[in-house]
C-alpha cells in the first residue's frame, strides 16, 4: 500500500479532485498567459512552472514536509531496470491506442502530430528543456506528488493507479492520446505506490519524453527548418495520409509489441518484489511464472491480430496491383 504521510488526515481524496480541477483551470489560464508572450516555448515553460508552484503551495497549505510529498531517494539497479522495462512495455501499447485513434479521427490526429513535430522547429535548447526536462519535474510534482498524496490513504494500490492514470490522461486535454497517457500515468503511479520515490516516475517520464520528443528536437540542430517549411510539412499531413499511415504501421507495431504485456509483468515484478522484500512479504502473492503465463494471453492476441491485419493489408495491395 502507498505510504501515508505524517499529516495524511489533511490530505483527502476530494481535495485531490479539487486540486486536479485547479490544475486543469491553470492549463487554460496558463495557455492564455503564455500566448501573450508570443513564443510557444516560453509559454510552455510558464505553464510547467505553474504546475510546480501549485504542487508546492498545496503542500505548504497542508503543512506537510516537502520531502514527504516529493520523496527523493537513491535508486537501486533493480529500481532502474524495473522502471526501464515497464516503460518499454507501456510505450508500444500506448502507441497502438494512439494509432487506432488516428485511424478513427485522422484529421485530429494530424493536428496533434503537427503540433508535436513543430516543437523541433523552435529554439532547440529551450525547446528540449521545456519538453524533456521540465515535465518530469513539474508534472510529476503535481501528478505523482501533490495530487497523488491526496489518495495515499486508499487501501488498494490499483485504485490509486487507476485514478491517477485517468487524471493524467485527462490532464493532456487530448482524446487522441488519452489511453496512451492514461496508461503511462498509471505505470508512473505504480512506481510511486511501491517505492515511494518520485525519482522513479520522473525517470520514467524523462525516458518517455526523450525518446518520443527529445530525439527529434535534438536532430533539428543539424537541419534547422524555417517556419515556412514547418508550416508546409504540417499542411501535407492531411487526414487521408494520416489514416493510411496509421493503418500501415499498426499491424507491425502489434507484432513487435506482442511482448509488451510480459515486459510490464517483469518490470512491475522487479519493483513490487523489492517492495515486498523490504516488508518481509516476498513469499506472498502470485509467482512470476504464473503472471507471465497470464500475460502471454494478450501477447498471443496481439501477435495473431497483427498478423491478420498485415495479411489483410498485403492482400489489399496485391488486389490493387
Amino acid at each position: 500500500m502507498a505510504k501515508e504521510l505524517s499529516t495524511q488526515a489533511k490530505w483527502k481524496p476530494w481535495k485531490g479532485i479539487l486540486l486536479f480541477v485547479i490544475v486543469i483551470a491553470w492549463e487554460f489560464i496558463g495557455s492564455i498567459v503564455g500566448g501573450l508572450t508570443g513564443n510557444a516555448t516560453v509559454g510552455t515553460m510558464i505553464l510547467q512552472l505553474g504546475f510546480l508552484a501549485i504542487a508546492i503551495i498545496a503542500t505548504l497549505i497542508n503543512r506537510t514536509p516537502l520531502k514527504e510529498v516529493f520523496p527523493l531517494k537513491k535508486i537501486t539497479v533493480r529500481d532502474f531496470f524495473g522502471t526501464l522495462i515497464m516503460w518499454a512495455g507501456a510505450l508500444p501499447l500506448g502507441l497502438m491506442s494512439a494509432f487506432v485513434m488516428g485511424k478513427l479521427f485522422p484529421q485530429t490526429y494530424a493536428v496533434v502530430a503537427s503540433s508535436v513535430s513543430s516543437v523541433a522547429t523552435g529554439a532547440v535548447i529551450l525547446g528540449f528543456i521545456t519538453t524533456v526536462i521540465c515535465p518530469p519535474i513539474c508534472e510529476e510534482s503535481i501528478m505523482r506528488g501533490a495530487i497523488f498524496s491526496n489518495f495515499r490513504a486508499l487501501k488498494k494500490d490499483w485504485a490509486i493507479c487507476l485514478i491517477i492514470g485517468i487524471f493524467f490522461g485527462i490532464f493532456h486535454l487530448d482524446y487522441i492520446r488519452f489511453f496512451n497517457t492514461a496508461l503511462l500515468g498509471g505505470c508512473m503511479a505504480y512506481l510511486m505506490c511501491k517505492r515511494n520515490n518520485i525519482i522513479l516516475p520522473a525517470l520514467f517520464h524523462f525516458i518517455n519524453n526523450f525518446v518520443t520528443i527529445g530525439i527529434s528536437t535534438l536532430s533539428s540542430m543539424f537541419s534547422q527548418p524555417s517556419a515556412e517549411q514547418a508550416a508546409q510539412t504540417a499542411e501535407t499531413m492531411d487526414a487521408n495520409a494520416v489514416a493510411q499511415l496509421t493503418s500501415a504501421l499498426l499491424p507491425g507495431l502489434m507484432i513487435a509489441g506482442c511482448i509488451c504485456p510480459i515486459l510490464l509483468v517483469i518490470g512491475s515484478h522487479l519493483i513490487k518484489r523489492q517492495h515486498e522484500i523490504s516488508e518481509g512479504k516476498e513469499k506472498s502473492g502470485m509467482k512470476l511464472g504464473a503472471k507471465i503465463g497470464i500475460a502471454a494471453i494478450p501477447s498471443v492476441l496481439l501477435l495473431v491480430g497483427g498478423i491478420i491485419l498485415m495479411g489483410q493489408a498485403m492482400s489489399g495491395i496485391t488486389v490493387t496491383q
